[in-house]
């Protein structure tokens, strides 16, 4: 969509499939248990292989706004940086979504990730307002790049439907123009 200052990061809107991203990570949402079970987690599960839930299966419990980070296993990326938004079968707290996104940014400088795909955070687990949920992303990214980016030079928001698309341009646009 756009540059943001002098910092060269590029952040794109796309509406696809995160699990067929060529990312340097992708983004899952979770709870607190990192459970890989349905919606996004299980489409990471499917497509990336039991190596992926393996890996996840040596941290018991994060705390609410945590990250880990794993292989891809045989998905097309080379991390999947998985973030905890709830309690198992707990609803999200969306003003938890701005420190748990700052973490996983966070994580992708420490793994020197120059790309890293976002999937829509409002849907699945979370259910929040796509405008709310893209106020906060927005907002945390522009802070997190002005401030604290040494790595990341492509940020890619992928949502799976094209009114989510548009909700999310036109915030992009309020905040970043």
């Amino acid at each position: 969509m756009g540059k943001i200052k002098d910092n060269e990061v590029r952040i794109e809107i796309l509406k696809g499939d995160i699990t067929e991203r060529p990312s340097d990570a992708i983004v899952n949402t979770s709870n607190d248990m990192l459970i890989l079970g349905s919606g996004l987690g299980g489409a990471i599960r499917a497509k990336g292989g039991n190596a992926i839930a393996e890996e996840l299966s040596k941290y018991k419990n994060i705390n609410i706004g945590e990250s880990v980070i794993t292989s891809g296993g045989s998905l097309k990326t080379k991390y999947v940086i998985h973030m905890a938004l709830s309690h198992f079968d707990e609803p999200v707290n969306e003003e938890d979504i701005p420190g748990a996104l700052l973490n996983v940014l966070r994580m992708a400088n420490q793994y020197g990730i120059t790309t890293l795909s976002i999937p829509d955070i409002s849907v699945g687990i979370v259910r929040v307002s796509p405008r709310k949920t893209a106020e906060k992303v927005f907002s945390t990214l522009k802070k997190f790049i002005e401030t604290e980016n040494k790595t990341l030079r492509l940020l890619e928001i992928v949502l799976w439907d094209i009114e989510t698309l548009h909700i999310y341009q036109d915030v992009y646009t309020e905040i970043f123009e």
